[in-house]
């Protein structure tokens, strides 16, 4: 029986026939430790993302001169979000405060985050929120919440939601300061976000290149991360400043002339409590521009930025003796690979893992560049097209003048 357990795993690491390495630029030695395993398990670094395709599908690990299947796993967690428009028991305007709104979620359901819709523009007002059990005895949840909205020419800025401690409590009650007009507030939501299990690499550390644009009230660092290729989805900053809640908006350019608006959101580093990351869809880009809007605040200062990435193992199985494993990249013309490793791991017992590592990247010494294209033939013969239109131009008019000669005698 253990003999039937191994074998496909075995079996996984042959190959038909040598592996044609050639048409790959990069190479590194994949370094196990000691550590008796069936499974080997890689973490790709920074320096791959940047020289393989970013769909990473030019990966192949060669052992032998024997292509060995793998599988990435990216660590990007399990997130639990969902979002509901409760029912608003009240809203008023309380004196000296504000428009407050009570809302009902029926049940004690998990939230955090409060989103409201309004007509309002041009505006940052403070937000407090309350939650309670029985519409009565309310805590605060938090009392230094911003909602904002800014527009100037075509730029428009919003940030409508305000971020609490996770409660199961029923009742929310929130209260805008300085709004005196119940109309101002269109409908509101109560949502719970939670990611659980993410592990991140940092692939860029940042020191930001910080300009003031004093028509908005607002900083703007221009983060470079020096190579494009390289994958973030987030954007992490390290500020001593204490304490802020600020509305923040990113931009991302290849070029630093054409700029896409990539997300917006809140950061705050209040006693005890800190929120200074700013998460997106993932990109490539060179360039990113983070714009902190301050208002009538002091600027904040930023003394780094960090941007991170999921982090991606690369699993594989492992072969003793059978010569080292490396690992290729750096051939955009690769083909997907399609191993059924993946799927014969599901169904077999848990294998034992050993950690291995990369060496230093270096130029695959049996790269060879694919034979520049050949131009159509009638590019490389240029006369001979030349002179077969001048033949038939002549030829056609050979003809046309024949024709008139006939149609004039029949006249």
């Amino acid at each position: 029986m253990r003999k039937l357990l191994v074998s496909p795993l075995c079996l996984l690491s042959l190959a038909a026939a040598a592996f044609d390495t050639s048409p790959w630029q990069y190479r590194s030695r994949i370094q196990p430790n000691d550590d008796p395993a069936s499974i080997a398990v890689v973490r790709l670094a920074p320096e791959v993302y940047v020289r393989a395709r970013r769909d990473l599908a030019d990966l192949r690990i060669v052992r032998g001169g024997e292509e060995v299947p793998y599988l990435i796993e990216t660590l990007r967690g399990s997130v639990e979000d969902h979002e509901l428009e409760p029912a608003i028991l009240n809203k008023s305007i309380a004196p000296a405060r504000g428009l407050q709104i009570t809302l009902d979620l029926g049940g004690h359901l998990k939230h955090s985050r409060l989103r409201i819709s309004t007509s309002e523009t041009d505006f940052r007002q403070k937000v407090r929120i309350e939650t309670g059990d029985d519409n009565r005895r309310w805590a605060t949840a938090r009392d230094d919440g911003y909602i904002f909205d800014f527009s100037k020419g075509d730029r428009h800025v919003a940030m409508l939601s305000v971020d609490y401690p996770v409660s199961t409590r029923r009742y929310v009650r929130a209260t805008i300061f300085g709004w005196t007009r119940i109309a101002a507030l269109g409908r509101a939501w109560l949502a719970y976000h939670h990611e659980q299990g993410a592990e991140r690499d940092v692939v860029a550390t940042v020191a930001p290149e910080r300009t003031e644009d004093v028509k908005t009230k607002s900083s703007i660092l221009l983060l470079d991360l020096k190579q494009a290729g390289l994958p973030h989805d987030r954007v992490r900053l390290e500020s001593r400043d204490a304490p802020f809640y600020r509305a923040v908006e990113l931009e991302a350019s290849s070029d630093q002339k054409n700029w896409q608006y990539v997300t917006s959101g809140t950061v705050y580093q209040i006693e005890g409590e800190s929120s200074l990351s700013l998460p997106f869809s993932e990109r490539h880009d060179r360039y990113m521009r983070l714009r902190i809007f301050n208002g009538d605040d002091r600027p904040v200062q930023v003394s780094r930025v960090f941007v991170e990435a999921p982090a991606r193992l690369l699993r594989f199985p492992m072969s003793r003796g059978a010569g080292d494993s490396w690992l290729y990249f750096g051939n955009p013309d690769a083909k997907p690979p399609a191993y059924d490793f993946a799927a014969l791991l599901a169904r077999q017992a848990p294998r034992p893992e050993a950690r291995a590592s990369l060496s230093p990247i270096a130029a695959n010494p049996g790269y060879r560049p694919p034979p520049a294209p050949v131009p159509p033939w009638s590019e490389r013969h240029p006369q001979l097209l030349y002179a077969t239109l001048a033949l038939a131009v002549l030829v056609m008019g050979y003809v046309t003048v024949r024709f008139l000669m006939k149609v004039t005698r029949a006249q």
